[in-house]
């Protein structure tokens, strides 16, 4: 039942969902009223103390998994590259 509480208070009517409402309208607005060629407004702008909360970081295991996609995903951009990829295993 306290999971589920969390959820429910965390994920549909708390302060993460209220953040993140925040943020979308805030950032919006703010951006709307950019000069081309500026930098866009984001939550970490907006509400930096927040940020860790809405998106917690990463593990050290969830970094190396991430590292290890992006860079698939870079290596399988190149012409021919599943055949390089096939080949190595």
């Amino acid at each position: 039942m306290r999971n589920i509480e969390i959820m429910f208070h965390d994920g549909i009517i708390g302060p993460k969902a209220s953040l993140l409402a925040i943020s979308a309208l805030t950032t919006g607005n703010l951006n709307s009223k950019l000069q081309k060629g500026a930098k866009p407004y984001s939550i970490r702008n907006v509400l930096p103390s927040t940020v860790d909360y809405v998106f917690p970081p990463l593990s050290p295991e969830q970094q190396r998994e991430q590292a290890n996609r992006s860079l698939l995903a870079f290596m399988l951009q190149s012409p021919g590259g599943e055949k390089h990829l096939q080949a190595a295993k």
